[in-house]
């Protein structure tokens, strides 16, 4: 069932549940548009499908059956599958959460795993209560932490920011990106290899430290 959550500013959040089919996704929207019809009147949406990937025809269908129909605006296309948001960023939609008030919330939390294939890009902190599987993505405007397992790429400061840290209960990545500069962990490494790190830029060198997360 797609639930929908007010937001600040007049934003109305659309969740859209990981394991509906892509078949019902089009009733359901439309179940949406006749049932919450008052809700939606002048709002900015965000919809959210989590970890699902999206087809060219999926969101085609979903503009054409609910998006134009409704008049909404959307603010953004969440979703965590890379090929996806590509996809969206090809054709020109937002793929970022939006800014509440004059600028962008400071964190995001993730209360979820993600595996290969799925990307958070996020201008702000950001907090992930599960693993960064290896071939999972992530790059915050700032800080990352991950209370878990952290395999995959993670990119902190990507907009330049080298005050920015990553923080990692379980190091297991062989590379760290603070703002420019490139962190490397051999494989064979074991000082730091499945331990709490804290990851910051020190006198323009990238410095891996045993935490206490």
């Amino acid at each position: 069932m797609i639930k929908l959550k007010g937001m600040p500013n007049s934003i109305v959040r659309c969740v859209v549940p990981e394991d509906m089919p892509s078949s019902e996704l089009p009733s359901a929207f439309g179940g949406i548009l006749e049932k919450g019809a008052s809700l939606l009147q002048g709002a900015r949406l965000v919809l959210d499908f989590g970890g699902r990937s999206l087809s060219g025809d999926v969101i085609f269908r979903l503009l054409s059956d609910f998006v134009w129909p409704s008049g909404v605006s959307v603010a953004a296309w969440i979703t965590y599958d890379a090929a996806s948001q590509d996809v969206l960023k090809r054709a020109g939609f937002h793929i970022s959460e939006p800014s509440i008030g004059s600028s962008p919330a400071s964190t995001l939390a993730l209360q979820r795993s993600l595996r290969s294939g799925q990307r958070v890009e996020y201008r702000g902190d950001v907090v992930i209560s599960g693993h960064v599987n290896d071939g999972a993505e992530v790059l915050a405007s700032g800080s990352i932490t991950v209370l878990g397992r952290l395999s995959g790429l993670v990119h902190a400061g990507y907009e330049g920011d080298e005050s920015a840290v990553v923080v990692a209960r379980c190091m297991e990545a062989t590379q760290v990106r603070i703002g420019g500069r490139i962190g490397s962990v051999e494989k064979d490494e074991t000082s730091c290899r499945g331990k709490n790190v804290i990851v910051s830029v020190r006198d323009g060198a990238v410095l891996i430290e045993i935490g206490s997360l």
